[in-house]
């Protein structure tokens, strides 16, 4: 009996010793293995796939799909448990969608050349206009020459011009000073002319952009140098249209930090159907611009809803009509739902979906980086981001983060965008996407945005960067 009680003592003795070994192996493996990371690829997938697919017909700024886009937005957030800051529901308490009424605007109808037969349509068409009238001297162009102030450029180009290799000596031109710039037919032109022609030109404030036909080429390139002439356009009244941004937000928990808000958005529109574009394809499904920043949002608002309360304040906001002038970001700022001064800083999303192959494979790039110390202290913190490889673009002015920059308010946006031709065409689909790229550049946001929303930190614009 003693011998049979001192085996099975002996016996409880190794099963426990085995047992210890076993939990103390598995701890140290546990301990040497990798976090699991923040985001998963499955889901980048599932969004994107949602977003950008056919069904959602390019998401178009002010159209009911924009609203879609929003609304599913709004529910993702609702799942993570952000707190709702939106319009009131039909229950009287507050949803993740806010509507936003865009200013009523006006729609060139019309648009003539004084002294000329040049009509908008067949011999003339507008990618944009500034004013109902304008006037200035004559100056004949080539891309890469100055601009004079107040001129209207007529600028000659090679036929075999691609607009992307040219556009940043256009905006220059505009930058310049130029009154407006007239670019003469290429092939690309004309093999887009129908498409281009059939959209409504609005009046705005991003300058006067004019492409003219081979033959209305011909009379232009007869008016003398520094001749005055005058386009006039006809305008009329445009119906009221609404756009829509989807909004949420997690509360601070310190006493202090909780009334300062860290901004993170995207814009959810894109360019919608084009019936007269070339090819079978009409549907501009803006997988990378900007399903892509969008999907980033909502990774990082699950991201950082997961885990213990940020001591700031954090805002998810997807901005509507981004493509149509920026209407849901700007009826945002001027309505915030706290004081100005309590925003420390915004970090806009957009175009993430590729790689580009002027950085890294695993860097980002942030627009404006040298304006300010914000950058640089998220880049210590572990962010991937590197200073805008292509300066000539002037990427800092050509998204949302600017309506905010333009009130004082750092802002930035992270991209990776390399200049593919996909942009601003049908072929931007989630087909063209680096899943993996997209999903390790929103893992290497994580970390730098939660230490971002639990410092002290204020960043602060460097001197003479200031917008």
């Amino acid at each position: 009996m003693k011998h049979k009680l001192r085996r099975s003592i002996n016996l409880n003795l190794f099963r426990l010793f085995i047992t210890a070994t076993v939990m103390s192996f598995g701890m140290h493996a546990l301990a040497q293995a990798p976090a699991k990371a923040a985001v998963s690829e499955r889901n980048v997938r599932a969004e994107m796939n949602f977003l950008a697919g056919d069904a959602m017909q390019g998401r178009g700024s002010g159209t009911q799909f924009e609203r879609i886009a929003a609304e599913y937005v709004g529910s993702q957030f609702m799942q993570f448990g952000l707190e709702p800051t939106g319009e009131l529901g039909y229950d009287g308490k507050p949803t993740y969608v806010q509507t936003v009424q865009a200013p009523v605007r006006e729609t060139l109808t019309g648009l003539a050349i004084d002294g000329t037969s040049i009509k908008l349509g067949d011999g003339l068409i507008a990618f944009s206009i500034a004013g109902k009238e304008i006037t200035g001297p004559v100056q004949h162009a080539k891309p890469g020459d100055a601009a004079k102030k107040g001129a209207i450029v007529i600028l000659s180009l090679p036929a075999e011009t691609k607009f992307e290799a040219i556009q940043g000596a256009v905006r220059q031109m505009s930058r310049d000073g130029a009154a407006a710039v007239i670019m003469l037919e290429t092939n690309e032109i004309r093999a887009n002319w129908a498409e281009v022609a059939g959209r409504k030109a609005t009046l705005g404030r991003f300058g006067t952009l004019l492409a003219a036909s081979t033959q209305a080429g011909e009379e232009l390139s007869k008016i003398a140098e520094g001749a005055n002439i005058t386009l006039k356009g006809t305008f009329a009244a445009a119906p009221p249209t609404y756009t829509w941004n989807a909004i949420g937000k997690i509360a601070g928990t310190d006493p202090t930090l909780s009334s300062q808000v860290i901004l993170i958005s995207s814009h959810l529109d894109h360019l919608g159907v084009r019936p007269t574009a070339p090819g079978d394809d009409k549907i501009f499904n803006g997988a990378d611009d900007d399903a892509s920043g969008t999907v980033a949002v909502l990774e990082l608002a699950r991201a950082l809803a997961s885990g213990a309360a940020p001591k700031r304040t954090v805002y998810f906001v997807c901005f509507g009509s981004e493509e149509a002038g920026g209407f849901g970001a700007s009826y945002f700022v001027n309505n915030l739902p706290f004081p100005k001064d309590k925003l420390v800083a915004n970090l806009e999303f957009e175009m993430i979906g590729r790689p580009d192959a002027k950085v890294k494979p695993e860097e980002l790039w942030l627009t404006g980086y040298e304006r300010s110390n914000l950058g640089p202290e998220l880049a210590k913190r572990g962010a991937k981001l590197v200073q805008d490889p292509h300066p000539d673009q002037n990427f800092f002015q050509r998204s949302d983060n600017y309506t905010l920059a333009r009130q004082g308010i750092i802002a930035h946006t992270v991209s990776s965008f390399g200049l593919h031709t996909d942009y601003h065409k049908a072929s931007d689909e989630p087909r063209t996407i680096d899943f993996a790229h997209m999903t390790r550049s929103i893992n290497a946001m994580v970390e730098p945005i939660k230490w971002l929303v639990n410092s002290n930190f204020v960043p602060t614009w460097n001197e003479g960067k200031k917008p």
